[in-house]
């Protein structure tokens, strides 16, 4: 158990990477990329999840929140900063991502299951 704020923020983000739903937090990337999370969408989450807080200061959490994720995932979360357009305005945003090719312990893949269980050849009539 922690103290730390944007660890336990951590901890719930991570979490909702398995939410499937039409409003899910993480988004799914194509190619190299499994999954991707961006400042903005995680400081709106911030808000509408801790009572509370301010506008600014849930930016502040998203973003120590993000240091916290790539500090616990031991580096196979990559940090990415991108352009984005809003408004007529560019902002550089950052992004957490997930590459399809990073391997998390505990996590069972695809390729792990089969449907059919491995078992030793019986000796038999």
């Amino acid at each position: 158990m922690t103290n730390r704020k944007p660890d336990e923020l951590a901890a719930k983000v991570w979490r909702e990477r398995d939410d499937a739903s039409r409003y899910s937090l993480w988004s799914t990337g194509s190619g190299e990329i499994h999954a991707y999370l961006d400042a903005s969408d995680l400081a709106e989450w911030i808000r509408l999840k801790e009572c509370g807080v301010s506008k600014k200061y849930s930016q502040e959490l998203a973003r120590r929140t993000m240091d916290a994720m790539h500090e616990l995932s031991k580096n196979r979360l990559g940090k990415t900063k991108r352009q984005r357009s809003k408004d007529g305005l560019r902002y550089q945003e950052t992004r957490l991502v997930l590459k399809a090719d990073v391997e998390l312990p505990g996590e069972v893949t695809n390729n792990d299951t089969d449907n059919s269980p491995t078992t030793d050849e019986v000796a038999g009539e």
